[in-house]
């Protein structure tokens, strides 16, 4: 944004009467004592099961072999869920507004990816026997580096913008500058640290699906669970 226009100038205006002020945090309170109320709490049903997710421990590979026995039979435990024996979803891409299956076979295609699921009365109960979960593990090379990756790079096919984008003659410019500063900086990966509990409460009133989750896109998450369980878009509540 350039910020000798007038839109420019406003954005810094409105941004110079908050950047460096202490601002109160409504929330803090309640987030900082535990008495936050979060999204998979508003309510409870009478009689309810938990779910807990038992992930992959390799970045990429293929499952050879995965034993539930134990886990089947551990106190509470309601079912337990793997490639084996999850039913048919919908399939998608990985985009916000499309289906997201899961369980749907042995390859491994990233860290913490989930491999098996934990149903039991407790949550408690469901985390024990989650841990009961063997699973073994064909290891394949993987690709963790941007910056090796870099030969392979490749111009994304057209759309309605331009792969790349250029304005003025920057390498003449440069060239031609008194003092030229060509230098590459790299930083670690930086990454958000919600206080939010990855946790959704699931409710059904016949054929219909009622989810309490944190999610910003209500719209898109309500097609992507439809998509997805293969049930109409008009039984799903967000």
């Amino acid at each position: 944004m350039e910020m000798n226009s007038p839109v420019g100038q406003n954005a810094l205006d409105a941004a110079d009467g908050v950047v460096g002020r202490p601002l109160d945090r409504v929330d803090g309170r309640l987030k900082v004592t535990g008495g936050a109320v979060y999204a998979f709490e508003v309510e409870r049903a009478p009689i309810a099961a938990y779910g807990f997710v038992v992930e992959a421990s390799i970045g990429k590979g293929r499952i050879r072999a995965i034993d539930t026995s134990r886990a089947e039979h551990a106190p509470g435990v309601l079912l337990v869920l793997t490639h084996r024996n999850a039913p048919e979803q919908g399939a998608g891409t990985g985009q916000h507004q499309q289906a997201h299956p899961v369980l749907t076979g042995p390859e491994v295609s990233y860290y913490g990816e989930p491999v098996a699921f934990v149903v039991a009365e407790t949550f408690e109960q469901a985390r024990a026997a989650a841990y009961l979960v063997h699973v073994t593990y064909d290891r394949a090379a993987g690709k963790f580096s941007l910056h090796d990756g870099m030969k392979d790079a490749r111009k994304p096919p057209g759309g309605n913008d331009p792969a790349d984008t250029a304005v003025g003659d920057f390498a003449n410019a440069f060239a031609a500058a008194p003092v030229q500063l060509d230098v590459t900086y790299t930083t670690p990966l930086q990454s958000h640290a919600m206080m939010e509990p990855h946790a959704t409460l699931a409710t059904w009133d016949g054929d219909k699906l009622t989810l309490h989750t944190a999610n910003q896109m209500l719209n898109q998450g309500q097609k992507a669970v439809a998509t997805t369980l293969k049930i109409p878009l008009e039984n799903v509540r967000l």
